[in-house]
């Protein structure tokens, strides 16, 4: 059985806040290539595009993922919610991703929520691990997954 506590301080509630945007604004500002410094070493990341085990994985992934400069996406986040389990600060962060290649740009490609585990590492908080869980549209994170890895077989553009 799970051990819950919600008491976690506003100060790091702030601060997971803060590493949680810090990450989805390099995502959609094309600064994937920066994301593995806010994981830790051991980082585990799981989802639609499969899993990345590691700070190393996670940093090839987005070296990658940054050269792709014509995909354009944004994600919106709420709900945020955070408590210990069994001694780990865990959260889970609905989400909305919209993506210029869908269909109808003004209607969300994946609606979903984030399950994520931190650790403090040095003194800040860092992702240990994070699961992308689309709740609705999963086929167009499907199909999005299989359009980055088909440009990423393609080549340099």
């Amino acid at each position: 059985m799970t051990e819950r506590t919600y008491g976690v301080d506003i100060e790091t509630r702030i601060e997971i806040e803060q590493l949680i945007s810090e990450l989805l604004y390099r995502l959609d500002h094309n600064q994937a290539d920066i994301t593995w410094e806010l994981y830790t070493e051991d980082a585990v990341t799981e989802g639609p595009l499969g899993a990345m085990n590691g700070r190393e994985a996670i940093k090839a992934w987005g070296a990658k993922r940054a050269q792709q400069t014509d995909v354009v996406g944004r994600h919106v986040i709420g709900g945020i919610r955070l408590a210990w389990e069994d001694g780990i600060l865990a959260g889970t962060v609905t989400y909305l991703t919209f993506r210029d290649a869908a269909e109808d740009v003004l209607k969300p490609a994946s609606v979903g929520e984030f399950r994520e585990q931190y650790r403090k590492v040095d003194g800040a908080w860092c992702f240990a691990r994070r699961e992308i869980v689309p709740v609705f549209g999963g086929a167009n994170a499907a199909a999005h997954a299989k359009r980055l890895a088909e440009a990423a077989n393609a080549g340099p553009r």
